[in-house]
């Protein structure tokens, strides 16, 4: 197996960075974030595109963490570092 890659995130400072999903820029927004998801792709986001990609993360994980595991699922689990 690879090894697992980082997710990254700081705050932006450019002052004219525009968010990538809602395209609002440093004056309409209160915080704009950097993610990076491997060294060549990153994605710059407003604070509340941040609180929607929070809120569906969040239903994602409560929704894994509530349903039953098969053995498959468990053989997963056990095998992560």
């Amino acid at each position: 197996m690879s090894k697992r890659k980082e997710i990254r995130m700081r705050t932006n400072k450019s002052p004219d960075a525009v968010c990538k999903v809602c395209g609002a820029t440093r004056k309409n927004s209160l915080d704009l974030f950097d993610i990076a998801f491997t060294d060549k792709h990153i994605i710059t986001i407003c604070d509340m595109c941040n609180e929607q990609l929070f809120n569906k993360s969040l239903k994602a994980t409560c929704y894994v963490n509530g349903r039953v595991k098969s053995q498959a699922d468990l053989q997963i689990i056990r095998s992560r570092p």
